[in-house]
Parts: C-alpha cells; sequence; structure tokens
C-alpha cells in the first residue's frame, strides 16, 4: 500500500536528516577514508555540498588527489556532471580501483552519451570486483546495440537476476537480441529461477516499466509466480484494468498468494472499492504475511473509513508503524473524541520519540492526551511532552 506522507503535520526531512553526517563534509581530514562517505544523508545538506564547494573552488590546490571523492560527489547532487566527472577522474589518479568512482563514472558518462567511456569504466570496476557493475555493463551494451557482447558476462548476469530487478530485465533483454526469435530456454530459465518478492524489493521505476514491456511482449511464457511483478508495475503505472485483469488471473491460479493479494488490495481501493482492499489486506495476512497488517493500517489513513480501523487494529502486535504513520493517527484521533486507542497506539512505542521533537505533532499530543486524559496512558504522553522540551532561557 502507497506510504503515507503526512506532510501537514509532520515534518520528516527535519527530523530524518538530523544527525551528524552531513558535518562530515567539514572534516577534510576524514576525506580519503571514502567508506564514511557512504550513506546518503551524509550528503542530504544542501547547504553543506555547497559550502564544501564553495571552499574546494577558491583553493583546488589545497586538496589532494585522494581527498575528492566527497567534492565529486557534492558536484553530483547538483547535477553537474562534467565537474563531477573532472573530480572523480583526478580522484581515480589516487585510488584507481575505487569501485564507487569507477561505477560512477560509468554511469556520467552514459548520462553525458560517451557510451564507449561507460563501457570501459563498467569493465574496471568489474575488474576490481563490483559485480553489480555487470548490470550496468549490460545497459550499457543494449543503449549501444551491442547486446551479443553480454554473452561473456550471463553467468554472472543470471546470478544476479535472481534477486535483482534490474540484472533480470537486463538478461531477459538478451534473450530477446535476436528480434525474430526470443531465446524461449534462457527466458524461461531466468523466470524460473528468479524469486518475485525480491525482484520487487529491488526494483526501480524504471526497471518497474521495463519488466512490463517486457511481459507484454511475451507474456505466454509467464506464469502465475512470477506475472505477479509485472502487475506490481502496472498498477504503479495506474493502468488499473490491465492490473486488475493480471492480478484475477494470478490469483485464479494462485488464491492464497500474499503478494498477489497485497497487490489487488491497491487495485481494489484505487477503484473505489475500500472495503474489497481491507478484505484482501486481510487474507493476506491470513495466508502468513504479517506486514500487511500495517497496509491496512495505511488504507486507514489513505481512506478515513473507520471501519477499516476497526477491522485491523486488533491486529497491532504485528504493526511496526513508521514515525509517518504514527503521525497521522495522531492528527486524525486528535480531532475526534472516540479514538483514544488509535491516539496512544500511535503516541507511545518504537519511533514514537520523533514525534515528540516536532512542534506541529507535539501540540496534537499535548491536544489528544488532555482529550483522553481519563486514560492511564496519557501521563506517560505529557511526561514525553515535557521531556521533549526545551529548557526555558534564563532571566536576563
Amino acid at each position: 500500500m502507497k506510504k503515507i506522507l503526512t506532510a501537514a503535520v509532520f515534518s520528516a526531512a527535519a527530523i530524518a536528516f538530523a544527525a551528524s553526517g552531513p558535518e562530515l563534509l567539514k572534516d577534510k581530514a576524514s576525506f580519503e577514508n571514502t567508506d564514511l562517505f557512504e550513506p546518503p544523508e551524509v550528503f542530504a545538506d544542501r547547504a553543506a555540498n555547497v559550502a564544501l564547494l564553495r571552499d574546494y573552488e577558491a583553493n583546488p590546490a589545497a586538496y589532494k588527489s585522494s581527498q575528492l571523492l566527497p567534492i565529486a560527489v557534492c558536484y553530483l547532487s547538483f547535477n553537474d556532471l562534467p565537474k563531477a566527472k573532472t573530480a572523480f577522474e583526478t580522484f581515480l589518479t589516487a585510488k584507481p580501483n575505487n569501485v564507487r568512482a569507477l561505477r560512477t563514472l560509468g554511469t556520467i558518462s552514459l548520462l553525458m552519451k560517451d557510451v564507449n567511456s561507460s563501457i570501459e569504466y563498467y569493465k574496471k570496476a568489474i575488474a576490481a570486483g563490483d559485480e553489480k557493475s555487470v548490470v550496468f555493463l549490460g545497459s550499457a551494451y543494449i543503449m549501444s546495440g551491442k547486446a551479443a557482447e553480454i554473452e561473456k558476462y550471463l553467468p554472472t548476469l543470471k546470478k544476479l537476476a535472481k534477486e535483482n530487478l534490474e540484472a533480470f530485465n537486463v538478461a531477459f533483454i538478451y534473450a530477446g537480441r535476436d528480434k525474430e526469435k526470443l531465446d524461449e530456454q534462457l527466458a524461461k530459465e531466468l523466470l524460473a529461477s528468479a524469486d518475485p518478492r525480491k525482484l520487487l524489493e529491488s526494483a526501480t521505476p524504471d526497471g518497474m516499466s521495463t519488466v512490463l514491456r517486457l511481459y507484454l511482449a511475451t507474456r505466454k511464457i509467464w506464469d502465475s509466480r512470477m506475472a505477479i511483478v509485472p502487475a506490481r508495475s502496472a498498477a504503479l503505472a495506474e493502468a488499473w484494468a490491465l492490473a486488475m485483469e493480471m492480478y484475477k488471473n494470478i490469483l485464479a491460479d494462485r488464491p492464497n498468494d500474499p503478494l498477489a493479494l497485497r497487490g489487488m488490495s491497491v487495485v481494489a481501493f484505487r477503484t473505489g472499492d475500500i472495503m474489497g482492499a481491507a478484505d484482501y489486506i486481510m487474507r493476506a495476512y491470513n495466508n502468513g504475511e504479517k506486514a500487511a497488517a500495517m497496509d491496512g493500517v495505511e488504507l486507514f489513513l489513505l481512506s478515513k473509513d473507520f471501519d477499516v480501523w476497526k477491522k485491523f487494529s486488533k491486529l497491532a502486535a504485528d504493526m511496526k508503524p513508521t514515525v509517518q504513520v504514527r503521525a497521522g493517527l495522531v492528527q486524525y484521533a486528535a480531532g475526534r473524541d472516540d479514538c483514544s486507542d488509535m491516539f496512544y497506539f500511535a503516541a507511545l512505542g518504537e519511533n514514537s520519540e520523533l514525534l515528540y521533537k516536532d512542534e506541529a505533532v507535539s501540540k496534537l499530543l499535548e491536544e489528544g492526551a488532555k482529550k483522553y486524559g481519563r486514560d492511564k496512558r496519557s501521563s506517560e504522553v505529557l511526561k514525553k511532552l515535557a521531556e521533549a522540551k526545551p529548557a526555558a532561557k534564563p532571566a536576563k
């Protein structure tokens, strides 16, 4: 079910990046330890990126070649491909086998229409031990009309294609390298060995749109187990008629498949059948998909149908709500007089601490704790609110 964003009451971005990651961009002495700069949150603060680039451009000679990876990533965050490319290339003179730099240069070259350079960078990344670059190399070969070159990398590609949708797509496209005839044996091998759940977990928007096109061109060889992947893609593309047709066919063959049931719940909701969506979610839960309990809560937040909440609130033990979902429930419960259990479920528990650090949500928490003050849990909420308030400044 689509994740709920309660931006009106919860400044998630401000809280999510409250960590000290961007502070690393001020510590030039750490720049050679490139592992520190793997987390994306390091580059989440635009102002920190600007400050670093301003300092670098004022005196480039103050930075050693081995310190330029963070500089290159900052340029990339502003989509300045030429400067990012130059910084990565200079960095490689000091660290020629750095996989991240090699792979990123491959992608930058591809974006700059330099396919040949892209291919060479990906090959170097593979030689340095980066299996994932096989997928990118395969894409570059396909884009340059050299799909036949993929053959030498096919064993690695097939291994990755079991769990990675991009790898699956590249291998499947290779199976269709002869426009006159599909390599059906390879295509069926890929379908039989892939794990649809893993493919969906690894999916990107581009990967999902590609797999749907591949399915529509070769649907006769797709079984109901693997059709779940393009069915999800059809739903993401809001091709509701197609998605409904696909999910109905899948469920006719696999009536208890939890992935298909969860997918069908999205289609049911988006086509106006709220309680039908709730029933599909409950069926998925009853067939072992405990994570579907949260689908029910998110369906409630999308629909504001209280019957949906009543249906799923009894599954609270299997729920791990995100802070955004908690904020949405607090907002709803604080505006009513009959939702004390919902309010305290949202206000207390794992991930709830962040709610108390947001000014708008803390006001709702205070309102709800007073409204449902007869509940003994209100004292815990009020205690957390008091602890979260900044200390008063001493009088001058």
